[in-house]
């Protein structure tokens, strides 16, 4: 299961490098609040209008203009980021101001409990 969050992570900080022109900056930050751990992925890119904040999250959808975007991809990684999200009870969203920049975060319960049947493979993921 850890390699999905992986999965998710990297989607994330794969966008943001994408819409962050030369010069700006990603951050990655992440820590717990005690009930839930946190990541938040935040650019100096493009921005994102806000009529788009909750479209970027469905399949193919993309922010922003796909005939004169420059950037390559499917639409497809926010989505398959949130399907990830949400399989481990998870919530994530975005906030953006155009051309300032992004923040796009995701919390797990930290009381989540995997009952997983088959073979067991050891694993264990740390935050």
């Amino acid at each position: 299961m850890a390699w999905l969050l992986a999965e998710a992570v990297n989607n994330l900080v794969d966008n943001a490098i994408n819409y962050t022109p030369a010069g700006g900056s990603v951050t990655v930050r992440c820590g717990t609040n005690g009930r839930e751990a946190f990541l938040e992925v935040v650019d100096t890119g493009v921005g994102i209008p806000a009529s788009d904040l909750e479209l970027i999250f469905e399949k193919f959808r993309r922010s922003g203009d796909v005939l004169t975007n420059n950037i390559q991809g499917t639409g497809l990684g926010l989505a398959i980021t949130r399907q990830i999200v949400e399989y481990h009870d998870g919530a994530v969203w975005a906030e953006s101001i155009p051309g300032q920049g992004s923040v796009f975060s995701f919390t797990l319960p930290l009381t989540k409990e995997w009952n997983i049947e088959g073979e067991q493979q050891p694993m264990t993921a740390s935050l």
